[in-house]
């Protein structure tokens, strides 16, 4: 089936008018409103978009939920993917998440990764600058897969987060940074390979008015 919704997506993408790629892709089952670019590839098993902004270009791809909030606005060559693999009978037991669950009022730029065999959560009013990061949710042997990145967060450009990281709210972390693992603190400057605390009450838009 969604091979089918995959070859359909690919047609309704080249429409050349955001209302008729709106209404194609409601036809498909997916609660969306918005703009959705020229190009932009949705076939996944479930869509939620409300009155986002998606640019030209993105894929969204493969067996899972996407869920995205108000005013949320994305920039362009994003991919979001989770293999078919992921949704086999064989791999049940594995229970992947597959689901993808982004924030109101987000601002994400341009040519980023996103791995969704497991969940990946980012809060409201959630920057991701810069280009080139990338967020993996699975990986040989791992079992605590899930991304979480919490409210008003800033993550710079060419970031890696690995299976089963996350940041707390009001986070910012550093271009080329590594995250590993689960941070809880709020109010903190992330930065290094792997990354660590660099500075602590530290407001990332305070500091940058």
């Amino acid at each position: 089936m969604l091979k089918v919704k995959l070859a359909l997506a690919v047609l309704i993408s080249i429409l050349p008018f955001n209302f008729l790629r709106l209404l194609g892709y409601r036809l498909l089952g997916y609660k969306i409103s918005g703009r959705i670019g020229f190009g932009t590839v949705i076939a996944v098993s479930s869509a939620n978009i409300e009155k986002a902004k998606i640019g030209a270009f993105n894929l969204f791809v493969g067996p899972m939920t996407v869920k995205i909030g108000k005013g949320t606005s994305i920039g362009m060559l994003n991919v979001f993917t989770c293999g078919f693999w992921t949704a086999l009978p064989e791999n049940a037991r594995k229970r992947y998440a597959r689901a993808l669950t982004i924030g109101a009022d987000v601002l994400m730029t341009s040519g980023n990764y996103f791995d969704l065999a497991g969940a990946f959560t980012m809060g409201d009013r959630t920057w991701v600058g810069g280009v080139g990061s990338q967020f993996w949710t699975h990986g040989a042997g791992t079992t605590d897969r899930d991304i979480e990145i919490g409210h008003d967060c800033y993550i710079g450009s060419a970031v890696r987060f690995a299976p089963g990281s996350a940041v707390g709210d009001n986070t910012i972390v550093a271009l080329g940074s590594v995250v590993t693992k689960k941070f809880t603190d709020t109010k903190v400057m992330l930065g290094g390979v792997p990354a660590t605390i660099l500075k602590r009450e530290y407001d990332w838009r305070l500091e940058n008015e």
